[in-house]
């Protein structure tokens, strides 16, 4: 057994320092550290490491806050920040105070740090923060914390991850500004204090392969028709992926997707969203509820070349019983040549019985066609 062991630690030791920082950039860096206390080999291998990985924190009270700020100013004082080409920083905040008053002003020191000093290549910022009434709390606490401008400085970023921020304070129109080599943008809770801002940061993206937005909202919604015609002729030639949950999206001009092979647009705020000049394999809905229930058939004479001849699969949810909820997918069995599967999701189990007759009405493009049905409640 004895023997066992030293062949093993033998085979371990044997590998260069370069294996070795490639296997602990796999490791949250805290867990990373800890391999210093292995033997003197160990002792400075985590520092030669490429990925900073904060993912595991949480601040419950000023003493792990403290604990926190001590981790990671340690880490950065002593990992050279030029080698770094991957920054993540998870925190869940167990009090708005800790978030907003106390820890964010070390977030920003934090990245201004790590983004202005190397090429930064791949940056994930999430903040979640645990919001619950409590009457300590004030109400100027709840608010999204402003997002660190030097981001937008970078023409390194590959890929940008940010949950719960607030845009502002930056010129998008700027001279210089642009993400040149950024291909994943994913924004979560994220509030533009305009469309154009919005729209411009798109536009500095032009080689963008996967957007996901999640309650990205825009305070000021004045001129959005002028926006939009500014607009018009925004492309983004290389997406293929593209999911916009929860958030405004009339602002986008949907040609923009139109290169999108898998395309999830949420149809609560624009029921008409497959209108989308997109080249789908896979298009998912969301329940469509459009402010005028005399929705006029004439505006579904259109039929876009990928739903015809690409579409294979839709899943439709949240679906209701009103006739304008069957709009969408009433269509797109009407056109679709090479469905193969349509999966719909009823809001409510009572209504499923009256939805699936109403669909075994509707006429098929393609005649192999499945409708799977399944309900919330």
């Amino acid at each position: 057994m004895q023997r066992w062991r030293i062949s093993e630690e033998d085979k371990i030791s044997r590998l260069p320092n370069e294996i070795l920082s490639h296997i602990l950039s796999f490791l949250t860096t805290k867990k990373a550290v800890r391999t210093s206390l292995l033997s003197k080999r160990w002792t400075d291998l985590w520092q030669s490491c490429d990925t900073i990985d904060f993912t595991d924190i949480q601040v419950y009270c000023n003493r792990t806050n403290r604990k926190c700020n001590k981790l990671v100013e340690s880490v950065l004082a002593t990992t050279d920040s030029r080698n770094i080409n991957t920054f993540l920083l998870e925190i869940l905040y167990g009090h708005p105070h800790f978030a907003y008053k106390v820890s964010f002003r070390n977030v920003v020191k934090w990245v201004n740090m790590i983004v202005l000093q190397n090429e930064l290549k791949n940056l994930c910022l999430h903040l979640d923060v645990d919001e619950y009434d409590d009457e300590d709390n004030n109400e100027d606490e709840h608010f999204l914390p402003k997002l660190p401008t030097s981001i937008f400085t970078s023409q390194t970023l590959v890929s940008l991850d940010l949950r719960r921020f607030c845009v502002k304070g930056f010129n998008f129109s700027s001279v210089g500004f642009g993400f040149p080599s950024l291909k994943t943008l994913h924004l979560d809770d994220v509030e533009f204090p305009r469309g154009r801002d919005f729209l411009l940061l798109l536009y500095g993206c032009p080689i963008l392969e996967d957007l996901k937005l999640f309650q990205v909202c825009l305070r000021c919604w004045f001129n959005v028709s002028v926006v939009l015609q500014e607009f018009e002729n925004l492309r983004l030639p290389k997406l293929t992926r593209t999911d916009i949950i929860e958030s405004l999206w009339d602002i986008l001009p949907l040609e923009a997707l139109s290169t999108s092979k898998s395309l999830c647009l949420d149809t609560l705020q624009h029921h008409l969203a497959f209108k989308a000049q997109a080249q789908t394999q896979d298009m998912y809905g969301a329940r469509g509820n459009g402010d005028d229930d005399e929705e006029s058939c004439e505006e579904l004479e259109f039929v876009p070349q990928c739903l015809l001849s690409h579409l294979r699969s839709c899943t439709i949810q949240n679906l209701g019983r009103l006739e304008r909820d069957l709009i969408l997918p009433t269509y797109i069995l009407k056109n679709a040549r090479v469905l193969q599967t349509m999966k719909i999701k009823i809001w409510y189990r009572s209504e499923q019985p009256e939805i699936e007759r109403k669909f075994s009405l509707c006429s098929k493009a393609s005649a192999s066609c499945q409708l799977l049905f399944y309900a919330n409640f």
